[in-house]
């Protein structure tokens, strides 16, 4: 069962590791993502990052999609992360099992006149918004949240964010 899918754009590392895994407990780490699943140093870095007692694996988009609609692993509980937006939008498409769309610090690192700031940690581009918001119209629920103990901010506040 697929409890989350998170677009940070840094993938794994403290927060991820440490923070989400301890709320969303679960067995499997899945990085969607076709530049880390190509980039040995990258996936070394993250490995080091992963928390004890949760099996962890790095795939491209493709192969992503193809574990996570294995009727193998519906009983896992998989804490999906991807780079952005876009990737977890383009997994939705072919991953009927997702239901949440955490966009955590993606977008970080942006300027302030390249992006929207959601939250104190979390800053959205207009293209990020428009994945966001074809996320919202599938049904899926899209919500910034840095930690799981930070501000939640739900789809309504990212898209009133958009409107000034």
């Amino acid at each position: 069962m697929i409890e989350l899918v998170r677009a940070d754009d840094r993938l794994v590392h403290g927060l991820v590791a440490v923070s989400w895994t301890n709320a969303l407990q679960p067995s499997i780490l899945l990085v969607a993502n076709d530049a880390a699943a190509s980039n040995h140093l990258q996936q070394m870095t993250m490995k080091m990052a992963k928390p004890a007692g949760v099996t962890m694996a790095i795939k491209n988009l493709a192969d992503a999609a193809t574990i996570l609609n294995n009727s193998k692993y519906a009983t896992r509980r998989i804490f999906v992360v991807t780079a952005n937006i876009a990737d977890a939008l383009t997994l939705s498409r072919v991953v009927p099992d997702i239901k949440k769309v955490n966009v955590g610090t993606a977008g970080i690192h942006y300027a302030t006149d390249q992006a929207v700031a959601i939250t104190a940690g979390v800053k959205m581009t207009i293209d990020e918004f428009t994945a966001a918001s074809a996320l919202n119209a599938a049904g899926i629920e899209v919500f910034a949240e840095t930690a799981p103990s930070q501000e939640r901010v739900g789809f309504a506040g990212i898209k009133k964010a958009f409107s000034h």
